[in-house]
Formats: C-alpha cells, structure tokens, sequence
C-alpha cells in the first residue's frame, strides 16, 4: 500500500484529488498582518497521550522537507478544534468572509494593490444553521447524539468522529505495546507507518482528509500555521478583494496582478506543466465529472 513508505509530495496531491478532502481553501499572497496565532497547541480534544500520537502519526504520513509537512502546518491542531467544536457556546464550524486582512483593496488608479487592508472577517464565527448543526452534530459526536438519525446512521461512523479517533488512537498504541515500546510517539517513522497500515481503512482515510484539511486550510481554523503549506505548495489564496486582475480607471483596462499575473506566466512558479501523475490525476477527475479530453 501507499502508506508503508509515507506519502511524497505528488502521492498526497493526488490524495486530495482522489479522496475528495473537503479542503476549505482559504488565501495568502502578499500578507498584511500575520494570521492570528492558532492557539497555544494545548489540547482541546485529545489527552496528551492521544495528541503525541496523532502528531507522531502526522509527522511519519506527510514529513517535513523542502515544504513544510502535516506535523509543521498544525493539522493536528486543526483535528483536536474540530473534534472539539460542540464544547464551544457556537462551535466554530464556520468563519466569516468574504475578505481576510491578506489581500489589499486594489487602487484603481493605478491598477495595482493599495496599502489598505478590509477587517479579518475570517475571525468571525458564523452560527450554523439548525440543520447544520444537526449534521455536524451527528458527525462529530455521532448519530445516538441526534434523535431521529437512524436512516442515516450506515453513513456515519457508529461512535461519531470522536470515537472514531479515539478508538483508532488506541489500536495504534496497542501495536505500540506489541512492539515493545512505551508509546506509539516512541516508535520509528516506519513502525508507525506500518501499525498505521494496519489501522481499520476508516480510520486511515478519515485521517488522511484530515491532515489534508488541516494542512490548507484558512489559518483561522487551526492549521496551515502561519499559511506555510499555501506559500509552499504556491497557492496565491482567495483573491478578495483585490482579485486576480484589477482595474486600471484611466487606462479603463483591466492589469494583472503584479505578484500574481493572470494572463502570462509568473516567472516566480514552476512552469514546465504538470507531470504526467499529475495529468493523469487531473484528466480522471474531470472525466468523472463527465467531462472529455479534447487535447
């Protein structure tokens, strides 16, 4: 399996394609401020116990390199606020928008970025809807929290997310043990790939998505600390409200983005197209949506 030697680069981008991670890409590009701190890493969720191992797991499954990995993105912080977001009076499943502080308002003047940034909306927690709630509720916490979702309930793990976790946490450290060590954190990055590979397939892709999540999403939910996975995987992030190209008033033509150009190549990113894996990745994703390649 692709897990016994980790995940490269290329292997976890076509994990987020083909597992479909519900990636709530967020934006960075030229930051005003720093993204507010993602907390002091204190567990919300897991015991100390369960985050040493979840971060060991982390580390060994998308390594640090020449870009950062799932370990120095703060994933696993994502995980531990997510799991716990019904302890929360509104839990933070959602952020306001549509602007960050990343991105100037454009000067149409001169058709290039201003020095004025909008208000961090992303801060801002939006209620869910009572349906929403419902949902998460039963996902999370999983489906006996909710009455009335016995219908639904071969869809959901039968403990919910949380169980789900804390069940797979302790197999994990039972392979520990078996192995002779005092902790799964205490094993090798092959050791732990392998208890991993071992793992019930609905823990392995649950963590999977997650890690992929924590990795890009907004800073304000957790993880991609500091927008690090963003700048290394050359994501320009959400485009308001400058966007892409902005319009010159004078010249009443629209001009590209200086650090991000729009209609011609950006000399600062890889421009040798996409490597054949990643082609193939891509062409499979459209076909599935039922498109054709005419090229």
């Amino acid at each position: 399996m692709l897990l016994r030697q980790g995940i490269d680069r290329r292997g976890f981008l076509w994990l987020l394609g083909a597992g479909s991670a519900a990636v709530g890409l967020g934006n960075l590009w030229g930051c005003h401020t720093p993204a507010p701190a993602t907390g002091s890493e204190v567990a919300r969720f897991f015991g100390a116990r369960e985050r040493r191992a979840l971060e060991a797991l982390a580390a060994a499954l998308v390594p640090e390199d020449e870009t950062v990995g799932a370990l120095g993105a703060g994933a696993v912080e994502y995980i531990d606020r997510f799991l716990a977001s019904f302890d929360a009076p509104i839990p933070p499943l959602f952020r306001g928008g549509p602007a960050s502080d990343r991105n100037p308002y454009p000067d149409p003047q001169t058709g290039r970025p201003s020095h004025r940034f909008p208000a961090n909306a992303f801060l801002e927690v939006v209620p869910p809807t009572r349906l929403q709630e419902l949902a998460f509720r039963a996902l999370i916490l999983g489906p006996g929290s909710v009455p009335g979702t016995t219908l639904t309930a071969s869809l959901l793990p039968a403990a919910g997310l949380q169980g789900l976790y804390r069940k797979g946490l302790a197999e994990l450290e039972n392979a520990a043990a078996a192995a002779g060590a005092a902790e799964f954190a205490a094993l090798d990055d092959a050791a732990r790939l392998a208890a991993f590979d071992a793992a019930p397939r609905e823990f392995q892709e649950v963590v999977l998505s997650h890690l992929a999540e924590g990795m890009f999403c907004p800073p304000e939910y957790g993880g991609n600390r500091g927008a690090a996975a963003w700048r290394d995987y050359h994501y320009g992030g959400d485009s308001q409200p400058l966007g892409y190209s902005i319009w010159h008033e004078s010249e009443q033509q629209l001009r590209d983005h200086p650090d991000r150009p729009n209609q011609t190549l950006d000399p600062a990113l890889p421009n040798a197209g996409f490597d054949p894996e990643v082609l193939g990745v891509l062409e499979m994703m459209v076909q599935a949506q039922g498109g054709k390649r005419y090229f």
